[in-house]
């Protein structure tokens, strides 16, 4: 046997402990795959040395990690939000937080201007790259549409009582992929990728499947059951394979990197367009098409107003319209994506359906009749039972969003819905719970259509009235043909199709003259025998005496509520509850008014007037609504 050197000899211990280190204690398992990897910039470059792109044993930039890559010098934009700024006031990160970071060794490449071959230390090697990332890798100077890094995670309870923390971000757990650093939790770009191994693409730190990633810091409340992340329909990402809406869960809204640049939170498209991608015309197979309802002539204005809104928005001071023109309506600001469940709601009826559920509204505090609230209570909604649509409508359409100076051609709809009034459609109670009203204060159920014929109890929702013209488009405010977003299949009000006040007509003996009319969705007004009304007043001003009255010169414009009883408007009433037309009669011309004692037993002395041609008919007998 040939004798070891002593080399050997003093060399072999050494060896024989590796040796058994590592058929004793293997390490981790995991897939080293730098070397074929695109952060393998060895092929072409005139080295075989895979490692040397980034470290280096001798003369290394830093100790840690042995780094040989030149560091960028350019100046970065970070990440901000309203959210995580204002909300929960939590700083954003500034050039000085760059430094000493695995943040800056990855920009030291990924920035798109330091050159892959600056190194430190060639060792004695020529080596020749391209000058920059180029493509997707390329994040550029402007980190504001990529997933926030240099952020501290602050778990636990949110604003107002812990402003700085959030309960839907949470820290990993122990031993997870995805890690944060320091005493102070810092997100850092290898958070979530591992430069060293590519085995589940894009050097991610595990399966991204079902948004693995996302859902180790992120817990959205209620998403697990929304209809987002239920969803089975199917779906095939852009550059991906196929897959199902519910599994690709956060990716089909957010994008880690590269999202819009128009707008925080690292959504694909600027507001409605995220929504659109799903939504839009045409529409993902299995989802509703709601872009073409913007496309019609009455419509919020989704698409119209645009950076407007922030998340949150807890309060009315973001919908004001003066002096800061902030009136806006999102998506966002009728519909929370990761609570919202399928099912919209059946009349009769005024809770909140399943489709807001998560949205928050306002409860208002009713003051004197015909006066708007200056109260509210906020009302987030977490179940269908305790919450009300029309809280989700008055956050906009009240005081609470532009107070004593509403928007033109808006009004605050706290008046007219106000139970201390005496009438207004039951929005917020049925016609038996609206306080100011005197009986008797349901109609009879001959004066309604199915299903609102149960007498006073009933509610409804601002959206039986205000929807598509359309039965078949997807329900709720968005668009219609109507103008105020009227409701079909009758969407005119209070003029025809031809612009003509709609009248009670003349000796007529049948209803033509009433095609279209908006209050014929709920209200049949003629009996299907011929020249008979419901109600008797209609009836006599359709006869030989007093014909072709319109509508306006007795009722509101705008039929939500009144001061007086049966939506009855006084002469003195102003726009835009008073029609103000040129003719005698195309505007409201009552100074008096009292309820019959049954919703068909009226006579002359119910009314009282002063315009020629009826005052003397209808003289002052005294008894009416003030």
């Amino acid at each position: 046997m040939k004798k070891m050197s002593a080399a050997a000899a003093s060399a072999a211990p050494a060896a024989i402990s590796l040796l058994l280190a590592g058929a004793l204690f293997p390490p981790p398992a995991r897939a080293l795959v730098v070397a074929g990897s695109k952060h393998d910039l060895s092929p072409g470059s005139g080295t075989s040395q895979t490692c040397i792109f980034c470290h280096t044993a001798h003369q290394a930039k830093r100790n840690v990690p042995l780094w040989n890559h030149y560091v960028t010098t350019q100046t970065f934009t970070f990440y901000s939000s309203n959210h995580l700024n204002t909300y929960l006031a939590i700083a954003a990160p500034t050039m000085a937080d760059l430094p000493g970071t695995r943040t800056e060794l990855c920009l030291s490449c990924h920035d798109g201007m330091t050159a892959l071959g600056g190194l430190y230390n060639l060792g004695g090697e020529t080596i020749s790259k391209p000058p920059a990332v180029t493509g997707p890798a390329n994040l550029g100077t402007n980190l504001a549409d990529d997933h926030p890094v240099l952020y501290d995670v602050k778990p636990g309870a949110g604003p107002p009582g812990s402003p700085g923390t959030d309960p839907e971000i949470q820290l990993p757990l122990a031993g997870d992929a995805v890690k944060v650093y320091g005493a102070a939790n810092r997100v850092e770009c290898t958070s979530c990728h591992d430069p060293h191994d590519n085995q589940f693409g894009h050097f991610l730190v595990k399966s991204n499947a079902n948004a693995a990633i996302c859902t180790t810091c992120h817990i959205k409340s209620g998403f697990s059951a929304s209809a987002h992340a239920t969803s089975v329909v199917a779906y095939t990402p852009p550059g991906e394979a196929a897959t199902t809406v519910g599994e690709w869960s956060c990716r089909n809204c957010h994008r880690s990197h590269g999202a819009s640049a128009t707008q925080a939170y690292i959504l694909r498209g600027a507001e409605e367009a995220t929504c659109y991608q799903c939504h839009g015309n045409p529409p993902l197979a299995g989802a509703r098409n709601m872009q073409a309802l913007f496309l019609k002539a009455s419509r919020h204005p989704t698409e119209t107003v645009s950076a407007r809104h922030k998340d949150p928005e807890t309060d009315g001071s973001n919908f004001t319209y003066s002096p800061l023109n902030n009136r806006h309506a999102e998506c966002q600001d009728c519909h929370n994506p990761h609570q919202a469940k399928t099912g919209t709601h059946t009349a009769p009826a005024n809770n909140i359906s399943n489709v807001l559920l998560g949205q928050w509204g306002v409860e208002p505090s009713d003051g004197a009749i015909w006066t708007a609230a200056i109260a509210y209570v906020r009302q987030v909604f977490a179940n269908t039972t305790g919450y009300k649509e029309y809280q989700l409508c008055l956050k906009c359409h009240s005081y609470y969003a532009f107070g004593a100076i509403p928007a033109p051609n808006i009004t605050d709809q706290t008046v007219e819905f106000n139970i201390n009034n005496k009438a207004a459609h039951p929005v917020r109670a049925g016609l038996s719970g609206q306080t100011g009203s005197v009986a008797p204060k349901a109609l009879t159920a001959g004066q309604m259509s199915a299903p609102w014929t149960t007498a006073g109890t009933q509610t409804m929702y601002c959206s039986d009235c205000h929807d598509s013209d359309v039965a078949a488009d997807p329900k709720g405010p968005h668009g219609s043909a109507g103008t105020w977003l009227k409701k079909g299949p009758n969407v005119y009000w209070p003029r025809d199709a031809a612009l003509a006040l709609y009248t009670l007509g003349a000796n007529n003996t049948t209803d033509a003259h009433l095609a279209g009319l908006f209050c014929r969705n709920c209200h049949p007004l003629r009996s299907a025998t011929a020249n008979t009304w419901y109600n008797n007043a209609h009836q006599e001003h359709s006869g030989a005496q007093v014909s072709n009255v319109p509508c306006v010169a007795c009722h509101v414009v705008v039929p939500h509520g009144s001061r007086r009883g049966r939506l009855i408007g006084y002469a003195a009433e102003s726009a835009p509850y008073n029609n103000n037309g040129a003719g005698t009669l195309e505007k409201l011309v009552l100074s008096g008014f009292k309820k019959a004692t049954t919703p068909v037993g009226y006579v002359t002395g119910n009314c009282y007037s002063t315009v020629a041609g009826c005052s003397s008919v209808h003289t002052n007998a005294g008894g009416y609504d003030p």
